[in-house]
């Protein structure tokens, strides 16, 4: 019953927003995983830490993740800053923002950046304080945000992903140009990017558990379905797991969560050096 007042509740914004943000349908999901590529690595129920049923993106900021939350029943949209071991670090307004709110996120060491409809506001880690806002005419909302080092990636439910160039000034106009179509599903949420094997890893919203892994010049690299019984829907970015880079994307289920997937071996670490070893 519980699940049919949310699917109601969320059909209600829909029309009243003009728009939503959120999967729209649940299922049942398998949390359990193995050391196999692609596989779940870690699970972390953000509702269990306190998240409404309204998260929508998930960025890094070097230390811990950042979980952007519409908070539609309780009031303003929030920020859940969150250690990758899934202990909840603190929570904070959103500044000015309403409705859906921000949703996926980048960070470039002392920003984390935020798509927010036309513009991305950007957040300073060390102080977690708004810094300002640039204007990307990309796509509305910009939802997709991940960013290589020199470009924003960005899109809309759609199979474009567009890069954005912004001058670093707070206040001025980024440029853009349609950089891929490789989102075959149509259903483009998050991009992150992967500095171990320089690419673009874009997560969907098209209940079908497919994500895509694009080449830097926009190319197709390969198609992945990490679970078919995960309801990805939302942002994505990559961070560290056991010392090496992972794929962490934003589930809107029940309940919504942040799950690691596997898409580089871990490096071997003394403690993980002793389970192999009492294998042999």
């Amino acid at each position: 019953m519980c699940k049919i007042l949310v699917v109601l509740t969320l059909a209600s914004l829909a029309l009243a927003f003009g728009r939503t943000d959120d999967a729209g349908s649940w299922q049942a999901v398998n949390h359990q995983g193995s050391d196999a590529p692609f596989d779940s690595l870690q699970y972390i129920d953000v509702e269990g830490l306190g998240a409404s049923v309204y998260c929508v993106g998930v960025g890094f900021d070097g230390t811990d993740l950042w979980v952007t939350d519409a908070n539609q029943e309780a009031g303003a949209p929030v920020i859940h800053v969150i250690s990758t071991d899934g202990s909840l670090v603190e929570t904070f307004d959103q500044y000015q923002t309403s409705s859906w709110g921000l949703r996926d996120m980048c960070c470039d060491g002392t920003y984390m950046f935020a798509s927010e409809d036309y513009n991305v506001d950007a957040y300073d880690i060390a102080t977690r304080s708004y810094a300002g806002s640039f204007t990307s005419y990309a796509s509305n909302p910009n939802r997709a945000q991940g960013w290589d080092g020199t470009y924003f990636y960005t899109g809309s439910f759609s199979e474009t992903i567009y890069q954005v160039e912004w001058d670093g000034v707070f206040g001025s106009s980024a440029t853009y140009s349609a950089w891929s179509t490789a989102v075959a599903n149509g259903g483009l949420y998050g991009t992150a990017y992967d500095e171990t094997d320089d690419c673009i890893w874009a997560s969907t919203a098209s209940y079908d558990g497919m994500v895509y892994q694009i080449a830097m010049d926009g190319s197709l690299i390969a198609e992945h379905d990490f679970d078919p019984e995960v309801n990805i829907a939302g942002g994505c970015c990559t961070a560290p797991w056991e010392g090496t880079e992972q794929y962490w994307i934003l589930e809107q289920g029940d309940p919504d969560a942040v799950w690691c997937f596997q898409i580089h071996t871990p490096a071997t670490t003394p403690a993980t050096w002793g389970t192999i070893k009492s294998s042999f």
